[in-house]
C-alpha cells in the first residue's frame, strides 16, 4: 500500500552542493547507516478493514445522532486487519473501565475496557468475563458507550442513606449531604435529566468533610478518565446519578473538585458535531484506502 513521495526532490544549497577545495580531507564516512522508516501498512486484512469502515460510514450517514450506539464486531478480524485498524483509529482523550452489573451470567462482573478512538464518538471496547475470558471485541459509534449508559441508568441505589454524623467532627458535610440527597431525588424522578453541580473547591469544607462524604457515597461501577486540556476523572458513586468529578494539573494537583448529579456528566459525552466531524474523517480514510 506504499505510495510515491508527493514532494519532488531538488538539489539544495549547503554542504555538498559545491565543488570541494583540492586540499579538503576528512575522516572516512561510514559505509552503512541506520535510517528511520515508517511502518508499512499491512497488505493483508486491508479489504476487511475497508469493508468495516464502509459499513461504519453507511450506518452513521443514515443515523448521524444515534440514540443507541451503532455496534460493529471486530473480534473475528485477523491479526493484520487488527493492526491496520489500530493504526487508523488511534487513541483519543477518553478511556473508561466498567465492572458490569448486568444480571446475565455472561456479563455479571465482566470488565469492560473502553478507549475512545482519535475520532470523537467512536469507541473501541473489549469485554472480558470475571475470570478473564474474552467475551466481546467491538467498535461503537455514539455519544457514550452502551456499557456506561447501562450502568448510569441501572446501577447504584436510587435513594442514598445519610449516616449519623454525631461521632464525627464535621463542618459542612451534613448540609452538603442533604443537598446531594435532594438533588439525587430530583434526578431519579427525571431519569437523570438535568444537572446539579456541587463544587467543593468553592465551599468551606475540611478534609474530614470530604472524606466523610466520599465514604458515604462509595465507589460505583464506572471510572472514566480524560486527558484533554487537563486531566479529569469521572467516577460513579454507589448513589445512582451521583458522580465524583475532579480536574488535575500536570503535577496531579487537584484544580477542581466537584460532585455532578446527572445521568452522565457532559464532559465525557461526544456531541453531535463531534460525530459529524468523525464521519467526515471516516469518509476520507475510506477514499484513501480505495485509491491505494
Amino acid at each position: 500500500m506504499s505510495r510515491p513521495f508527493p514532494v519532488s526532490i531538488i538539489r539544495a544549497a549547503g554542504p555538498g552542493s559545491l565543488p570541494e577545495p583540492d586540499n579538503w580531507s576528512c575522516l572516512p564516512l561510514p559505509s552503512t547507516s541506520e535510517i528511520w522508516r515508517t511502518t508499512a501498512t499491512p497488505e493483508h486484512g486491508a479489504g476487511d478493514v475497508l469493508a468495516l469502515l464502509r459499513a461504519m460510514v453507511t450506518a452513521l450517514d443514515g443515523n448521524p445522532s444515534p440514540a443507541h450506539p451503532l455496534v460493529f464486531r471486530v473480534g473475528t478480524l485477523g491479526a493484520d486487519a487488527h493492526r491496520l485498524l489500530a493504526q487508523i483509529m488511534g487513541e483519543g482523550e477518553v478511556s473508561a473501565r466498567v465492572v458490569s452489573s448486568r444480571g446475565t451470567r455472561a456479563h455479571a462482573g465482566a470488565l469492560v475496557r473502553i478507549q475512545e478512538c482519535r475520532y470523537p464518538g467512536i469507541w473501541r471496547i473489549i469485554v472480558d468475563s470475571a475470570n478473564g475470558v474474552r467475551i466481546d471485541d467491538r467498535i461503537e459509534i455514539g455519544a457514550i458507550p452502551a456499557a456506561i449508559l447501562y450502568e448510569a441508568r441501572h446501577s447504584g441505589t436510587t435513594q442514598g442513606t445519610i449516616p449519623d454524623t454525631s461521632s464525627h467532627k464535621l463542618t459542612s458535610a451534613p448540609s452538603i449531604a442533604s443537598e446531594i440527597a435532594a438533588a439525587q431525588a430530583r434526578a431519579v424522578s427525571r431519569r437523570g435529566a438535568g444537572s446539579h453541580v456541587i463544587n467543593f473547591s468553592l465551599l468551606p469544607v475540611t478534609p474530614a468533610d470530604v472524606a466523610w462524604l466520599d465514604n458515604m457515597l462509595g465507589a460505583g461501577t464506572v471510572s472514566i478518565f480524560s486527558t484533554g486540556y487537563c486531566k479529569c476523572t469521572v467516577i460513579a458513586t454507589t448513589w445512582r446519578h451521583v458522580w465524583r468529578v475532579r480536574y488535575f494539573d500536570g503535577s496531579n494537583k487537584v484544580l477542581l473538585d466537584t460532585l455532578n448529579i446527572a445521568l452522565i456528566p457532559e464532559m465525557v459525552i461526544a456531541a453531535a458535531e463531534d460525530l459529524m466531524d468523525s464521519l467526515r474523517h471516516l469518509r476520507e480514510i475510506v477514499k484513501w484506502l480505495e485509491e491505494d
